[in-house]
């Protein structure tokens, strides 16, 4: 997967990731946090440093949930997403595969994809499903967004989907906007408040004071120029940093 995580550059993210089909359940996710959570499953107590970006949970009746980690805590916010492909006459060769094109306009951003029936399954990367084949490349008309597919393995060690930590909770849209507001005017709160304990050094290992103020709006910089999400109509509107 590669993404661009500011429209207007020309740097762009790659991360590999790992779509688990399980029945009729499926989870899409980094293969970095697979990793992780298949550490934990066999016994690791100790930290590590996973990646939850982009986690969604599949299942049946197009009902899909798609999880959040703000700071402390998870959000999982599910909708019922009815896909309205359009399965075009094009078709091509990726991946050794024969491919046929299909169309989609979804929440804000029109995709091309391309899907083999030679692997019948019904799935895709994030939330994408519901073509008749295996989706195996996908991208956005900004090429913003682009989905890859690199290989197939039919066995892999077997994890409970929602097993995470935090535990998730259940959010709507409109309160989940809320948390990412809240996050931006002040996302360095549980710090400062001496909820979440961290000690902060200088390159010489020296115990600092942090200046919050600085931290802050260094934040709410980054939040405002990496804000191109994948459901581009759901870009928070953030205001103008201070």
């Amino acid at each position: 997967m590669t993404y661009k995580e500011d429209s207007l550059s020309s740097e762009s993210v790659t991360k590999k990731m790992v779509l688990l089909i399980h029945g009729e359940e499926s989870k899409f996710y980094t293969e970095k946090q697979y990793e992780v959570d298949s550490l934990r499953s066999n016994g690791l107590k100790g930290f590590a440093v996973g990646d939850n970006s982009f986690m969604v949970i599949k299942k049946p009746h197009n009902c899909a949930s798609k999880y959040y980690f703000v700071f402390r805590d998870n959000y999982k916010l599910t909708e019922s997403e009815k896909l309205n492909w359009k399965i075009e006459k094009e078709t091509t060769k990726k991946n050794n595969y024969t491919c046929q094109k299909a169309t989609l306009n979804y929440k804000g951003r029109s995709w091309e994809a391309w899907f083999t029936q030679e692997i019948p399954i019904q799935e895709g990367p994030y939330i994408f499903k519901g073509l008749p084949g295996l989706i195996v490349y996908m991208k956005d008309a900004t090429n913003s967004y682009e989905f890859s597919f690199t290989g197939l393995k039919k066995n892999y060690h077997l994890l409970e989907f929602e097993n995470m930590q935090p535990r998730p909770i259940e959010i709507s849209k409109e309160k989940l906007d809320k948390v990412f507001l809240d996050y931006f005017n002040d996302p360095y709160r549980e710090m400062r408040s001496g909820n979440v304990k961290a000690k902060f050094k200088d390159e010489k290992g020296n115990d600092i004071e942090p200046n919050f103020k600085e931290m802050t709006k260094n934040t709410q910089d980054d939040l405002i120029k990496n804000n191109n999400p994948i459901e581009l109509i759901n870009a928070v509107k953030y205001p103008k940093s201070l």
